[in-house]
């Protein structure tokens, strides 16, 4: 094979090739051959994660001898489901109880001597229950509601203390 030099337009070739490299022309489109750059959007609506007040009351109501708590959970729409868990020594919550979710924006939870979460966690005096609604929209809604367990005479009392949204 020949040398380059002896090729018919390999000098205005490699004039033109240092010509574009110093002048820097076409410069752009080459880098663009050998980089890659994304920009990415993401818009988030403080109404899907945060939709505001989902629950706008939460109620602890005792029958007249005290032995039923009825929790009633009120929001701005029907929630999808609505879960309960009670508050463990070790600071977290213990296993997730479901309550079948009524027509409408109020839900209850009724609380006895018998129900699955005072029976699993019947040594303690008083009982910090978490409710939580969510919503068709993957919004929650969460509610406490302290109890007291009477302890020792078999009286069966679960007597509500307070609440807080």
């Amino acid at each position: 094979m020949g040398k380059f030099r002896d090729l018919p337009g390999a000098g205005a070739a490699v004039g033109a090739f240092a010509l574009t490299v110093t002048l820097g022309v076409g410069g752009a489109s080459a880098s663009a051959l050998w980089q890659q750059s994304a920009t990415a959007t993401m818009t988030v609506s403080a109404a899907t994660i945060w939709p505001g007040d989902v629950l706008t009351g939460f109620t602890c109501n005792n029958n007249n001898n005290r032995t039923h708590a009825t929790l009633t959970a009120t929001g701005t729409k029907t929630p999808a489901s609505l879960t309960y868990a009670a508050l463990q020594a070790d600071g977290s919550y213990g296993p997730s109880y479901n309550q079948a979710v009524a027509l409408g924006a109020s839900s209850t939870v009724t609380l006895d001597i018998t129900s699955p979460i005072v029976v699993a966690n019947r040594s303690t005096a008083r009982l910090t229950i978490r409710v939580t609604a969510t919503y068709s929209d993957q919004s929650t809604g969460i509610a406490t509601a302290v109890v007291d367990l009477e302890q020792g005479n078999n009286s069966n009392k679960v007597t509500c203390v307070s609440t807080s949204l």
